[in-house]
């Protein structure tokens, strides 16, 4: 007996110390942490988050790179929500007659833009989609269905560069690819993200050649810069923005464009009205367009600040000249101004 358990134990020993050598190895060697972090990705998010561009801001950590993981809403518009690092990332179908909640959360809600020094650009590549440098989105027209599939990436200063905006627009990207073959959203793809073109600086008014094109500025206004985007015909959000510096450095007046789910957010909570209507009130105005590939209409409006000194007449002049360039670059027809 003595000798069959000597053999047993210089048997059984070998092998507990090459188990362990092997979970060491997988622990704390790089292709282990490789493999840990493909296993996790395999269910994380529903299995949506693709290793190479996820790896960019995870460095391969399960733990902190791939933290959180949860389904949102309820019945038709659930969504995906987790983060990815410091990134939150959202996925879901938004359909055409979709309405923000009340209570609880859902897709469209999660499509406000945080607080950015940047206006939107687009993505280019072929990608309809933007970014500010701290809001990174895809949206994809399903040509099968009334719905969008939309992938939006929220993350903060610290990826506000170029390069790193860029990184967070491939990742936003390759969800979607796979995202969309999830929902069954037959769409059109694009290819590799090229380097994105910022918005510049404040410029005088005469110098505008993007979003703000073609606004005729009164001098009654007071307005001596903008702050224009890179004109886009695949950018879902447009901004252009109106300020001085004689006072107090403020913008004071502000317009934007929104298309498709975009637009769609700016619908009333659970009201099952189209969307807003083309109006004019005291301090800004509204109006609308019909798009291809949607069926819903997109909005364009001006706001004016407590700092403006508004006039219905510049209201309506500004908003068209907005409105009607960047309608053109979308396609966009039937263009509603209010009266």
């Amino acid at each position: 007996m003595k000798v069959v358990r000597r053999l047993a134990f210089f048997c059984v020993l070998p092998l507990a110390l090459a188990l362990t050598a092997v979970y060491v190895w997988y622990r704390v060697s790089d292709t282990g942490r490789g493999w840990r972090y493909e296993d996790k990705l395999a269910t994380y998010c529903g299995g949506l988050v693709p290793y190479d561009e996820s790896a960019v801001f995870t460095a391969l950590n399960t733990e902190v790179g791939l933290s959180q993981d949860a389904e949102e809403g309820y019945g038709q518009d659930r969504f995906r929500s987790c983060r990815v690092a410091d990134l939150v990332v959202s996925i879901g179908l938004i359909r055409a007659d979709a309405t923000r909640q009340d209570v609880g959360p859902d897709m469209l809600s999660t499509l406000r833009r945080n607080a950015s020094d940047h206006l939107p650009v687009g993505l280019g590549g072929g990608w309809r989609g933007y970014t500010d440098l701290r809001t990174t989105a895809v949206v994809l027209p399903c040509t099968n269905q009334d719905a969008s599939l939309v992938v939006s990436i929220d993350g903060d200063e610290s990826h506000e560069n170029a390069e790193e905006s860029r990184a967070v627009g491939e990742l936003a990207t390759a969800i979607a690819r796979e995202a969309a073959d999830r929902q069954s959203c037959e769409a059109s793809f694009g290819g590799r993200i090229p380097e994105l073109r910022l918005a510049q600086g404040q410029l005088a008014p005469p110098g505008t050649s993007g979003t703000c094109e073609g606004i005729r500025i009164p001098e009654s206004q007071w307005i001596n810069w903008i702050r224009e985007g890179v004109a886009s015909d695949s950018s879902p959000l447009e901004r252009c923005l109106l300020g001085e510096t004689e006072a107090r450095d403020e913008v004071l007046y502000s317009l934007e464009a929104s298309f498709g789910p975009y637009a769609q957010r700016l619908r009333p909570a659970d009201h099952e009205d189209d969307g807003p209507e083309p109006a004019l009130t005291r301090d800004s105005a509204t109006a609308t367009a019909s798009c291809p590939g949607s069926s819903v209409p997109a909005v364009f409006r001006i706001d004016a600040t407590v700092y403006a000194a508004p006039t219905k007449q510049f209201l309506r002049s500004a908003l068209h000249a907005f409105a009607e360039r960047s309608a053109v670059r979308h396609g966009c027809t039937g263009l509603e101004l209010p009266d």
